[in-house]
């Protein structure tokens, strides 16, 4: 049984992670979307820090907090931008 409180979607969304605000840039993809959060595929996923700002293709953008991690992925909540 997951625990998932949102029903997730597939999706093959490209998004960037954004580090230090914005100057550093990792692309990735968006394999499954919720409202409370995402999966993505990702070279060099055990690098990337707990939290960061993602940008879809489409324009928008969350700030998120990993929640799980593999060598080639993430699993994130969204959440709100820090103050």
């Amino acid at each position: 049984m997951e625990n998932r409180q949102d029903q997730r979607k597939r999706t093959f969304i490209g998004a960037k992670i954004l580090l230090n605000g914005g100057a550093s840039v990792m692309d990735c993809l968006v394999k499954d979307l919720s409202e409370g959060g995402a999966r993505l595929a990702l070279d060099g996923a055990p690098t990337v820090p707990k939290q960061f700002d993602l940008a879809f293709s489409d324009g928008r953008s969350f700030h998120c907090t990993v929640q799980w991690r593999t060598i080639n992925g993430l699993g994130v909540s969204f959440a709100p931008a820090p103050q």
